[in-house]
């Protein structure tokens, strides 16, 4: 198979960079790695996504932000299909390749094209979990994780909620898994999401605290469906250290989420006969018991602002 020709490092270092010809070469080349994923061909995969990456380089050394953009979706959707045919080495690769674009928007301060990858880590990693390609998802969530913190403690909460959307959307799907009760990955996800919870919460970042609480109750509900009941307890106690430390901010509506979130929790795990879960989720919510919380019209309307917030970021990120 005779691939497109190899890309010229020199490249970058042209200011006459013609961007129709390349918006050409890059269409080939996204069509050449389809074909090669079809073919199961992981040569061919790699050198599409090396070319891609190169090129994706290029577009944010110029702030050519629409046209990076269009090259990260290229590479989400070459990852996703990469997970969907089972080759887990590819998959890797095509982490690996978002990886260092991340690494470039993020030094150039490009929020857009930032949030596209953080969104599209999770796109992949999703798709890896629900084919049980547990190396491809973990390395999905631990990037996310690593970012999340990075991204809380220089006070950037848009990027921050895409790296939760992102472990929400990898932890609903490692969660379904019936064995383990509490897998490696879904233990990742939640100790990830608690770590920048806390992280979000010390910083004041309401809404990023709110949408880990939000996503940690999705977790919850998605491991009650299978009867995890370790699984549930876990993403309890992780609620509670969030809605605790949303307390010492005096973040009203995360505290108020944290509690709901755990009221949710009871209330489920009681119909389900999950007593265990029932019992640990009680307990940590009577550490909010001594607090004023007054659940009123105007919290639950932001509450569900952010819901709304996340998911259409998410929906728009497919």
């Amino acid at each position: 198979m005779i691939f497109l020709r190899a890309f010229d490092r020199n490249y970058t270092d042209r200011k006459e960079v013609s961007y129709t010809m390349l918006s050409k070469e890059e269409e080939k080349v996204v069509s050449s790695g389809f074909n090669s994923i079809n073919d199961g061909f992981d040569d061919g995969v790699n050198q599409a996504l090396n070319f891609l990456t190169e090129i994706g380089t290029v577009y944010l050394n110029e702030r050519k932000e629409p046209e990076a953009d269009k090259i990260v979706g290229s590479i989400k959707e070459i990852g996703k299909a990469i997970a969907l045919r089972g080759m887990e080495n590819v998959a890797v690769n095509a982490i690996r390749a978002l990886e260092k674009l991340l690494e470039r928007s993020m030094e150039l301060n490009m929020q857009g094209t930032t949030v596209r990858v953080l969104l599209s880590f999770g796109a992949i990693g999703k798709t890896a979990a629900e084919q049980q390609m547990e190396v491809v998802a973990r390395l999905a969530a631990s990037v996310l994780g690593k970012s999340g913190n990075t991204a809380a403690l220089h006070n950037k909460e848009r990027e921050t909620i895409a790296v939760v959307i992102g472990l929400g959307e990898i932890g609903k799907s490692v969660s379904k898994m019936k064995f383990p009760d509490l897998s490696e990955n879904t233990a990742i996800c939640i100790s990830c999401l608690g770590d920048v919870g806390k992280l979000t919460a010390q910083k004041s970042l309401e809404e990023a605290a709110v949408g880990v609480e939000l996503m940690l109750q999705e977790m919850a509900a998605a491991a009650m469906q299978e009867n995890l009941q370790n699984t549930v307890r876990s993403i309890a106690s992780s609620i509670e250290e969030i809605g605790k430390k949303a307390e010492e901010e005096n973040m009203e509506n995360a505290v108020v989420q944290a509690a709901s979130a755990l009221q949710a929790i009871v209330s489920n795990a009681g119909s389900r006969y999950l007593n265990d879960v029932s019992i640990a989720a009680k307990l940590a919510l009577e550490s909010f018991n001594e607090l004023d919380i007054i659940n009123d019209e105007a919290n639950i309307k932001k509450i569900e602002a952010i819901r709304e917030m996340m998911r259409a970021l998410w929906a728009d990120s497919k």
